[in-house]
């Protein structure tokens, strides 16, 4: 929060305007379409076997709901992108990065896209 703080005041210090976004990840990630993601990953160049394996990973995906020690039946999963996938990350990334392009494609040039993660984001 100090982050965007610092931002707003040097804005208006400088008298230029400042778009902002709060994405609650947790909640996004499980939100993506995954047929999106995939159309996706195929734009930005990913070689079709890499989106292969990245949707074997997903297909097929099963959860149930434990409540007050009882399990319910396995149901599909099929939208979201898998947490705690060591790709997950980069995958939203891609995808919040195209949603934040095309916001602002309309855009005078200059506009800088910044964002931050709470964690390093390349390792």
């Amino acid at each position: 929060m100090i982050f965007i703080v610092c931002q707003l005041q040097k804005c208006q210090e400088q008298d230029r305007e400042l778009y902002t976004t709060f994405v609650d990840l947790p909640k996004a990630f499980h939100s993506v379409s995954r047929l999106g993601l995939w159309r996706i990953m195929s734009n930005c160049g990913c070689p079709y076997r890499f989106i292969l394996m990245v949707r074997q990973l997903h297909d097929g995906m099963m959860a149930s709901i434990l409540d007050d020690c009882e399990t319910s039946e396995d149901f599909p999963v099929t939208n979201g992108i898998k947490q705690g996938c060591v790709l997950a990350p980069k995958l939203f990334s891609m995808i919040f990065l195209l949603i934040l392009t095309d916001a602002f494609q309309q855009c005078a040039e200059g506009i800088a896209l910044k964002y931050r993660t709470d964690k390093e984001f390349f390792n």
